[in-house]
């Protein structure tokens, strides 16, 4: 309550929880970015959802850490800790429901040992809306540049072909409710910046030793095994 800044960082822990981020954000004024794990957590076609975050994150989602002034990190062990705000920097608040993860990445002056989504329903009547909007407002404008500097990259000729404009392409054609795999590699930074996510959908890959093959659908892979 007493932040101005707020940020969010959410991971796989968050999956259950999206209505509970959403309202915990709208509440807060908040930004929020999504561990690589997290990225179906939100869609990104939520003006404050900044899009993935550290190697293979977003500039919005650099600025938002780089510029907050609390941190509330919910089902994420995301460990790139260069990424999150310089120490000192922010006030964090972290909930995981793993005891052992809290506090490992980032200094936290409250640690909420619980159920993401339990977790921030008990919190939620506590928590005071903020009428200054203009962090949120901030970040939505840097997260809409971002978006035409993506469909920027992505329109520019290659040869044979710029692998940003299948992502870019591939986007809107998705079906509802689908489930993406992606692959280690050069397609895990397309998969991280340029898809575009909607509500409903799964996403998921190899976040922690990028083991190749996580792309490969179960029928071909059990055939192949």
């Amino acid at each position: 309550n007493e932040g101005s800044r707020v940020a969010m960082l959410v991971g796989q822990g968050a999956l259950h929880a999206a209505d509970e981020v959403v309202e915990t954000a709208d509440r807060l004024g908040a930004g929020v970015a999504k561990a690589l794990l997290g990225k179906a957590v939100l869609p990104d076609d939520l003006p404050f959802v900044t899009g993935s975050i550290g190697l293979l994150g977003t500039r919005p989602s650099w600025d938002l850490m780089a510029g907050c002034d609390t941190l509330l990190m919910v089902g994420s062990s995301f460990p790139y800790s260069e990424f999150l705000p310089e120490e000192g920097a922010a006030r964090g608040v972290q909930i995981d429901l793993d005891g052992r993860m809290i506090g490992i990445r980032y200094p936290m002056e409250v640690n909420l040992v619980g159920d993401s989504k339990a977790t921030l329903r008990a919190l939620l009547p506590y928590l005071e809306r903020k009428d200054d909007r203009s962090w949120q407002e901030e970040i939505a404008a840097g997260v809409q540049e971002w978006w035409h500097v993506i469909d920027d990259r992505a329109h520019q000729d290659a040869e044979p072909l710029n692998p940003q404009r299948v992502f870019a392409e591939l986007s809107p054609r998705l079906p509802d409710r689908c489930i993406l795999a992606a692959d280690s590699g050069s397609a895990a930074n397309w998969f991280a910046r340029d898809l575009e996510l909607r509500a409903g959908m799964s996403a998921t890959l190899s976040g922690n030793l990028a083991t190749m093959g996580c792309g490969v659908p179960y029928a071909i892979a059990a055939k192949f095994a």
